[in-house]
């Protein structure tokens, strides 16, 4: 009886010296990046003070694209530069459109994704195309860069008459 409980002491010490090792090697895994490492990832960043807009038109007809909350770190300026800002829908006058029309999208330079939505509720078909219903039409587009750079929200609408 007693060499099982000694057994099972052991077994107990083993798996948490195996856990804390673990611990160990993930801990000193997530070291922040040496001074140049972080200027070589910064050299690639987009250099602009503020997340560029998306360039966005349908047929021909340039949109009023709004500039929302962001998260953004200047180029070559040290990380301690980097902004924060949470802003809300910006008020929008819509641009007349044709129903149907698709929309097309000139994304920012280095971009890693770029997500349209028509915020309309309930709606269901594909966000590059105009509902041919009349309406207004209110559109986002997230943005997000590469290298941790920075990610942005903004807005536009149109309006089938």
């Amino acid at each position: 009886m007693r060499e099982r409980g000694l057994m099972a002491f052991i077994i107990l010490i083993m798996l948490g010296c195996a856990f804390y090792g673990g611990y160990l090697v993930g801990n000193r895994s997530d070291e922040r990046l040496t001074e140049n490492q972080a200027r070589t990832v910064e050299s690639q960043w987009v250099n602009e003070d503020t997340p560029p807009v998306p360039n966005v038109s349908v047929d021909g007809v340039q949109m009023k694209v709004k500039l929302s909350g962001y998260t953004w770190c200047p180029a070559g300026d040290d990380t301690s530069s980097c902004q924060s800002v949470d802003a809300s829908i910006a008020q929008m006058e819509p641009v007349v459109v044709k129903g149907g029309a698709q929309i097309e999208i000139k994304a920012p330079e280095r971009i890693k994704e770029l997500t349209l939505k028509n915020m309309s509720a309930g709606f269901t078909g594909d966000s590059y195309y105009v509902p041919k219903v009349k309406g207004i039409y209110q559109y986002s587009i997230h943005c997000e860069w590469f290298l941790d750079q920075g990610q942005a929200e903004y807005y536009f609408a149109v309006e089938v008459k």
